[in-house]
């Protein structure tokens, strides 16, 4: 039987305080996740199941379950707030392994428990043992790596010979500049079920990115890749099999890339994320027919690209503004300013500040937008923007996209009468959701007229922030309408400054000259 080998007093305190690795740009949760009551769920199951003279110390309800219901029920316990499982002695798979010797037993049985993993800093036999768990599955596996122009191949040869099953890999490197100083050839041409590929890189030379590179050229099932680097660079991405990806983010801090160039490889691209730096485009460049593309998520100072654009089948577009910090909703102009400030519920949201001392993004020219749809003849059903916008230019988009928007999601703006009048006027309608995560700074009572004048048509969901003056009015709608109409009044929490910190632990040997 196969054991777990007690963590040294080190490794324990950062066992029991782990820190997962963050999720890629497109989300591999489950659609649905499950909230579990394990003791409820067994008490409903095995209820009739109990002989009337039972005795409590005669058998236990979990030890009649079935053992395939168990392993289900144990599946369900995991963590689901990321891609991949940080070993974690408080949390399922590890915890289920501790409670009796028949649960350990089930659970190490059971492949599913171990299929996915943010390996362990310096510690390969605890990964060797963990995949030795997970049977023929597919893998799901991140590793994050401060190389420090030092050599980590021994746990990077634990992975490639795992390579035959990966389907989600996700690295993170830092620190190489020096010349080629890792080696993945046991995985080349070894990863036939490879679907997803995450890379994160900082620090990192050119030599150092084509093993990367030439790893995913064989990659046969390769639909999905994230590449985040510090540097931009076109010809390292051009090696990528772009051909064949279904989803693309791409996300660079500094340099410029051809965004133009890289697009018109990608033929069967359906879902998009794209952000800076900036990109130098030849305005002369003929536009590029993508049909099959349908989700656009893309930084607003990149809208330009647009354009140059083609996009038929586009139904979901995300404007935003890097780096999103939320300051959006400090109000973007004097003028915003006094229209929240002036507003009868302006102090609902003491939690949003009205003055602020750092400089406020342009705002965004929905122009390319706009032009897009015209060329496009597309119909776009879900729109969603937290980039700096006036009322006007917004009012803009919604016409333009008014017979088929389904859902609308605001973030960080300012929302006044103009807006509200005109959903009032039927505007969009065909709208089922409303998310307005920003000040809503209309007249009071003009929220509430706006979606009782909309009950009985296609409405069905409201969010907005806490706090507002005509929120109870919404919550007696959604009451006094229950029965006739379907209305669900949200509440979107005030937002509290985040710190923000690295998400997952790395591997690093310190240099010995540094």
């Amino acid at each position: 039987m196969l054991s777990t080998p007690p963590p040294s007093p080190r490794r324990s305190r950062r066992i029991n305080h782990p820190r997962t690795p963050p999720s890629s740009s497109y989300s591999h949760l489950p659609t649905h996740i499950v909230d579990i009551n394990l003791n409820d769920l067994v008490r409903r199951i095995t209820l009739q199941a109990i002989p009337p003279d039972h005795e409590p110390q005669q058998r236990l309800p979990l030890s009649i379950l079935p053992p395939e219901i168990l392993a289900e029920i144990f599946i369900q316990c995991l963590p689901h707030d990321s891609s991949f499982l940080v070993p974690n002695r408080t949390e399922a798979p590890l915890l289920l392994t501790r409670v009796s010797s028949h649960w350990r037993q089930l659970a190490l049985s059971t492949p599913e428990l171990w299929s996915s993993l943010h390996i362990p800093q310096e510690d390969i036999p605890a990964t060797q043992l963990w995949l030795s768990r997970s049977g023929s599955l597919p893998l799901s596996l991140s590793i994050a790596i401060d190389f420090n122009e030092q050599p980590h191949q021994d746990i990077l040869d634990v992975l490639c010979r795992y390579s035959f099953r990966w389907k989600h890999i996700r690295f993170d490197f830092r620190h190489l500049l020096c010349p080629p100083m890792y080696s993945l050839h046991l995985a080349q041409d070894r990863i036939p079920q490879l679907s997803t590929f995450e890379f994160h890189a900082r620090d990192i030379s050119n030599p150092n990115l084509s093993q990367i590179t030439r790893l995913l050229s064989s990659a046969p099932k390769l639909r999905e890749v994230t590449w985040v680097d510090d540097l931009a660079n076109t010809e390292t991405l051009l090696e990528l099999p772009l051909n064949r990806l279904t989803r693309l983010s791409l996300a660079m801090e500094h340099g410029t890339l051809d965004y133009l160039q890289l697009l018109h490889q990608c033929s069967n691209l359906e879902h998009i994320r794209i952000a800076r730096p900036l990109s130098n485009n030849n305005s002369q460049s003929p536009g590029i027919y993508l049909s099959k593309l349908a989700s656009l998520n893309i930084s607003y100072d990149l809208t330009s690209i647009l354009d140059h654009l083609i996009l038929p089948s586009l139904h979901s577009v995300r404007i935003y503004i890097e780096n999103d910090t939320k300051h959006l909703s400090n109000a973007s102009s004097p003028q915003q300013q006094s229209l929240y400030s002036n507003a009868p519920h302006a102090q609902s949201h003491p939690h949003l500040p009205l003055h602020h001392s750092t400089p406020q993004p342009p705002s965004w020219n929905p122009s390319p937008f706009l032009s897009l749809i015209d060329r496009s003849a597309c119909q776009i059903k879900r729109l969603s923007i937290s980039a700096p916008l006036t009322e006007e230019n917004l009012l803009l988009c919604l016409k333009k996209t008014s017979e088929s928007l389904v859902c609308l999601e605001l973030k960080d703006g300012v929302v006044g009468d103009k807006l509200i009048q005109a959903f009032t006027v039927r505007l969009c309608p065909k709208l089922e959701e409303l998310n307005l995560d920003a000040i809503v700074a209309c007249s009071q009572g003009a929220l509430a007229g706006m979606v009782e004048s909309r009950l009985g048509s296609s409405l069905r969901k409201i969010r907005l922030l806490d706090g507002h003056k005509d929120l109870e009015k919404l919550k007696d709608l959604s009451k006094r309408h229950r029965e006739t109409e379907s209305l669900t009044v949200d509440i979107i929490p005030r937002k509290t400054a985040r710190q923000h910190t690295r998400s997952f632990l790395f591997r690093r040997k310190l240099c010995a000259s540094r």
